[in-house]
């Protein structure tokens, strides 16, 4: 990998931001490009600095860190997000997974532990907390049976619809209002997530999980 590995810290506590800068800042594989104190400030900063990997923290005010995500991950589907919290609740597990998250990390880790993760997801691999090993898993299964989260983003089942009736990927860019690099990269990875080679076998795949109308 060349450079650094592009950063963007996410959480309303300050003390929390300076914490992750100030660890990172031992590392030189690690840059922090910007932080965010809520969701929607995530969703700003994200547009303007285009990070590679965000820390994102769940429970913010106004917009959530998972709202957030899914946004993010909408408008930039290279972008690898990991939620950064205390809350290892089932239910926000699962609902990370469907908003399209590469990791999930609860706040006792170390640096050495979120450079890692860090590594680890711009290698294409997700990232859990060991106590949340199990968990993670069981809902990944159910997420990918039922088209959502691994399996397929919301924005990805949207795209693969459009498809399915014919639209090409200029077709999908203008409806959608997002670049034509933008779709092709979202039809990369509904490709390899669903096994497929072209996208005659995607669709026909997801209508036969139901993905698709």
């Amino acid at each position: 990998m060349e450079g650094p590995i592009r950063v963007m810290i996410v959480d309303d506590h300050p003390i929390t931001r300076q914490g992750l800068r100030a660890a990172f800042s031992l590392y030189e594989e690690i840059e922090v490009v910007g932080e965010a104190a809520s969701g929607a400030e995530a969703v700003f900063v994200a547009d303007e600095v285009l990070p590679e990997v965000v820390f994102m923290d769940i429970r913010m005010p106004g917009m959530g860190g998972l709202d957030a995500t899914r946004l993010i991950v909408g408008r930039h589907p290279d972008i690898k997000i990991i939620v950064f919290s205390v809350d290892e609740s089932r239910s926000t597990v699962a609902e990370a997974i469907r908003a399209g998250v590469s990791g999930y990390l609860l706040k006792d880790v170390g640096g050495d532990d979120l450079v890692a993760a860090a590594r680890m997801v711009m290698d294409g691999r997700a990232v859990i907390h060991p106590s949340l090993t199990r968990v993670f898993l069981e809902e990944a299964h159910l997420a990918s049976d039922s088209g959502d989260g691994i399996g397929l983003s919301d924005r990805e089942v949207e795209i693969l619809q459009r498809v399915a009736y014919g639209s090409t990927t200029r077709q999908v860019a203008d409806d959608l209002g997002i670049s034509a690099h933008t779709v092709k990269t979202h039809v990369d990875r509904i490709f390899e997530k669903l096994a497929a080679n072209d996208r005659a076998q995607a669709v026909a795949i997801a209508v036969r999980r139901g993905l698709i109308d």
